[in-house]
């Protein structure tokens, strides 16, 4: 039994112990919400502070077990982000422990204090959920791949905040001090201005009732900079992030397929093979046969 769970953990087949750590994860997620209830956290501090422990020891005996399981070829176990992942998030989890419940000192006091900064990291066992799901995982992929090519739209996107900063700066900064004082209030007036939080009021504030009236350049002013920067810009990361995805589908797709031929006897590798083979006759019969009308 022991022997095929492993055998299961190694080719990420689906098994009762994986089923198992996903409802440790869900217990543990929820346990962090709980402790952020003062009265809960004061009526049952003991038993969530032994529950956290136990909770951490499974994931530490998780990580061992998949590690024993690729005992053959670690360079299979480390090579995945998602394993080494895991390994940060359960290291990361040893802190939150080391609370005491000394405080009776200067220094046990500051060491508490300190340590129970800490304790927030427990809340990222939630992210140990994205490596369970396909679906999670496929969407966090596709951000991180999609970082090279986003970052020649974030220098577009700076260039464009730099400058109408600056434009805002001079024709705005002395009407509206609060929204456009100073190069770093204005670009966070801008990032607003971008996110459709209030923008108009704005306008009509540069426009009228201002020391220095801009009835002209200030509808001008934001109305271009909402259409270049909260519509094109924002469409060219939604336009990259979904190309991204689709190219992420396909490979995780090629991988599982190259996975499955590792697997397959010879025999089921020409029987696939085979029905490719067909596949490709129908698709050029049905071509021939267009193009035969066509020319008719």
């Amino acid at each position: 039994m022991f022997a095929d769970l492993l055998y299961k953990l190694r080719h990420n087949e689906s098994n009762w112990f994986d089923t198992f750590i996903l409802g440790v994860i869900i217990l543990s997620a929820i346990l962090v919400g709980v402790e952020t209830d003062k009265i809960m956290m004061n009526t049952f501090h003991d038993p969530l502070h032994i529950t956290n422990i136990v909770i951490h020891h499974i994931f530490v005996t998780e990580i061992l077990v998949k590690i024993y399981a690729y005992r053959d070829d670690l360079r299979l176990y480390f090579s995945d982000g998602w394993n080494l992942f895991d390994i940060f998030i359960v290291m990361l989890g040893f802190l939150p422990l080391l609370i005491t419940h000394d405080e009776s000192t200067y220094e046990a006091v500051l060491a508490a204090r300190t340590l129970r900064i800490f304790r927030s990291l427990k809340s990222l066992r939630v992210l140990r959920l994205i490596g369970r799901f396909k679906q999670l995982r496929t969407i966090v992929e596709t951000l991180l791949h999609s970082l090279p090519t986003l970052w020649q739209v974030f220098m577009l996107m700076g260039i464009l905040y730099y400058s109408y900063a600056v434009i805002g700066v001079f024709l705005f900064g002395v009407n509206d001090p609060q929204h456009f004082g100073s190069l770093s209030q204005a670009v966070l007036t801008l990032f607003q201005v971008m996110t459709g939080d209030g923008w108009s009021e704005l306008m009509k504030a540069n426009m009228y009732k201002c020391i220095h009236p801009h009835p002209f350049l200030s509808p001008l002013y934001f109305c271009s900079f909402v259409l270049v920067g909260a519509l094109i810009i924002l469409n060219l990361f939604v336009g990259i992030i979904i190309s991204e995805m689709d190219e992420t589908r396909r490979r995780h797709l090629q991988e599982e397929m190259e996975v499955k031929m590792l697997h397959d006897s010879d025999d089921a590798l020409l029987l696939r093979l085979q029905e490719y083979k067909q596949n490709f006759d129908q698709e050029m019969n049905i071509i021939i046969d267009e193009l035969k009308r066509r020319k008719q």
